[in-house]
């Protein structure tokens, strides 16, 4: 059986003033958020992981490190496990996105394959996401491994690992250096937890 940990980066300068971070940006995390990765490195290491994987974003590499270095691990910036390309929109709020794009308007249909000008549709997003973990799954059969990547990535991830309708991902918004677990064997997914952020000061 393969443990998968999912790590949402630590909070960024971004994150707190609640907009869409630009792809490819550059910033870092904050230094509550290196705390947090810190914190977090902590918990991981009763799970024994034999190597961390992360998306290309500055953040989330940052974050990884922290863990690679704090669990003696091997480290894999990964392409393909980035958060959703907002394009023109990125820098705004979310409810920002929603107006400027008419979203309110839109059926669950249109809203999953809408492009946003110069960005990624949530489709398009899932579908590499999808392509991502499940080649690191199947290069990591009956390991523990952990996942550094973003909250819109771990809220898209998460119909596919509970086996729900693409509806229920609006449910989820997985906290800075939050955890979630699942095992995962021969195509099914078993949540053993989400969102766990108990080990964090608040």
């Amino acid at each position: 059986m393969t443990k998968l940990i999912l790590v949402r980066h630590g909070q960024t300068e971004t994150n707190l003033q609640g907009k869409i971070h630009k792809h490819s940006d550059s910033e870092q995390l904050t230094a509550h958020g290196i705390a947090q990765i810190e914190d977090t490195s902590k918990v991981l290491k009763k799970d024994n992981p034999i190597a961390v994987y992360c998306s290309k974003e500055k953040r989330a590499i940052q974050s990884a490190k922290i863990i690679s270095d704090k669990l003696n691990i091997p480290l894999f910036e990964t392409n393909g496990l980035e958060e959703r390309n907002w394009g023109d929109y990125a820098g705004l709020t979310f409810s920002e996105i929603k107006q400027k794009a008419g979203m309110g308007k839109m059926s669950f249909e249109e809203r999953y394959t809408f492009n946003p000008p110069n960005g990624e549709s949530w489709k398009e997003t899932e579908e590499r996401l999808l392509r991502t973990l499940n080649k690191i799954l199947a290069e990591n059969k009956d390991k523990t491994i952990v996942l550094v990547t973003h909250g819109g990535s771990i809220r898209i991830y998460m119909p596919t690992l509970l086996g729900v309708n693409k509806e229920e991902s609006y449910k989820y918004d997985p906290d800075n250096a939050s955890i979630s677990i699942f095992n995962y064997e021969e195509g099914i997914f078993t949540k053993l937890v989400y969102n766990d952020n108990s080990h964090l000061e608040k």
